[in-house]
């Protein structure tokens, strides 16, 4: 009896310790309502991987593809968004929120509606560029790019404030306005690319609706100060190259294969299950950033924080990793319903999940220098995708080299970051840019 009691006391005090934790409890809030996200995006995935033709599902992936890419480099508006909003609200300034999200939605906004009617005037070059026979999956990806703009900044703001639970109310929402109009088109009216795509382009505007409306409420009632705006454009155009390069590193091969290799219909199946590794451990990076900003300087805390953070990825990394090792046709069967999946999407599967496992890990050690606004060591990310893109465009004569080439360029910017970073932990706080 005693011991039974002493054993509670002991789960008391361990759990009392994990949500005073800041990181820890901020973390469960966003991977539970994560959880809900990914289910609903690999629902979606074993709908219309299932409801479209392999030619429509590698069409499908590659279009993804392109929107991630474009995507990933907007991630600097989140990055610069969060960055200052979290200085802002460590500062009592959260009513100065509601200027800087005018100012770059604004900004955002305008630039992705121009794009999106260029993309619709001038939809050819892509058409082609694809060996598609029509213009309809181009026209829904240009009607996209608005709402691709406009989500960063509020996201970021919403991160930056720390609004975690508004932030999962409106990424479950989308997620299921994805699910059920994207893969309802698909399985009842034309098992096509570009209605999967009118789906996943619904959700993403019910998400950015909600968090606008709940961004709104939170700052409505907030006094605006006289201190000016921060200057954020170098830092933005800095953490847009960065960006860019991890786009090109976590996203460009199902482009790559596309365009080289369009026999292979196998691999956007293998990328699809590889990515899921990066977004797993996502809500540790989104919890872990706004607690790490600074204006140049780190702390021992904030190195603790991250430490925490890399190890914790790492656990879900492994764990993700060897179920696609030890059982690639299970989950081919499970995800995609292919019931007998080839000795090579089998190999692939596991090399995949192998590359993207490494982003993972690649992924917090950028978001933890870009919220310290240490660029000379993130830099190397650039590096690791110029040389990632060079050797596929000399050697591409089959999947596995530009799989190869991938893991390659990852492999250079994270072990370059670790080492400097190991070395060079805190740097003297700079002035403002």
């Amino acid at each position: 009896m005693f011991y039974g009691l002493e054993m509670i006391n002991k789960l008391k005090f361990l759990f009392t310790r994990l949500f005073s934790d800041e990181l820890l409890r901020h973390t469960g809030i966003l991977f539970s309502g994560m959880m809900v996200v990914h289910v609903c995006n690999m629902v979606f995935q074993m709908a219309v991987s299932r409801a479209l033709p392999k030619e429509e599902y590698a069409l499908l992936a590659a279009f993804l593809g392109v929107l991630a890419i474009i995507q990933r480099p907007l991630g600097t508006l989140t990055t610069g968004i969060t960055h200052y909003s979290s200085l802002m609200r460590q500062e009592g300034r959260i009513g100065d929120v509601r200027r800087l999200l005018r100012k770059w939605l604004l900004l955002a906004g305008g630039a992705g509606l121009f794009l999106g009617i260029v993309g619709i005037a001038s939809n050819q070059g892509l058409t082609g560029f694809f060996h598609l026979d029509r213009a309809a999956p181009v026209v829904v990806a240009s009607v996209l790019l608005p709402v691709l703009f406009c989500s960063p900044v509020l996201m970021g703001a919403s991160q930056g404030l720390q609004l975690f639970r508004m932030g999962l109310v409106a990424g479950v929402i989308g997620a299921l306005a994805r699910l059920g109009l994207g893969a309802g088109l698909v399985w009842a009216w034309v098992p096509a690319c570009g209605w999967a795509m009118l789906g996943h382009g619904v959700g993403a505007y019910v998400t950015a609706g909600l968090l606008l409306v709940g961004l709104v409420l939170a700052v409505r009632r907030k006094k605006e100060s006289d201190a000016p705006l921060p200057r954020m454009r170098f830092y933005l155009l800095q953490s847009f190259l960065v960006q860019t390069a991890c786009a090109v590193l976590m996203t460009a091969d199902v482009i790559l294969v596309k365009h080289y290799i369009p026999e292979d219909l196998d691999f956007a199946y293998a990328a699809t299950l590889g990515r899921i590794i990066v977004f797993l451990p996502g809500a540790i990076v989104v919890a872990m950033f706004p607690k790490v900003a600074s204006r140049g300087a780190g702390t021992c805390e904030q190195y603790r924080v991250f430490l925490k953070s890399i190890g914790m990825t790492a656990l879900f990394v492994v764990a993700s990793v060897a179920g696609c090792l030890l059982l690639p046709g299970l989950l081919a069967h499970i995800l995609f319903g292919i019931t007998d999946a080839s000795v090579y999407l089998k190999q692939m599967i596991g090399a995949m999940a192998f590359v993207m496992g490494l982003f993972a890990l690649l992924n917090v050690v950028v978001q933890f220098l870009l919220a310290q606004r240490r660029f000379g060591l993130v830099y190397s990310t650039i590096g690791g995708a110029l040389l990632y893109l060079g050797a596929v465009f000399f050697v591409h004569s089959s999947t596995w080299c530009i799989v190869g080439a991938a893991g390659g360029g990852i492999v250079l910017a994270l072990v370059v970051m670790l080492v400097f970073l190991h070395f060079n932990r805190f740097e003297v706080e700079d002035e403002e840019s």
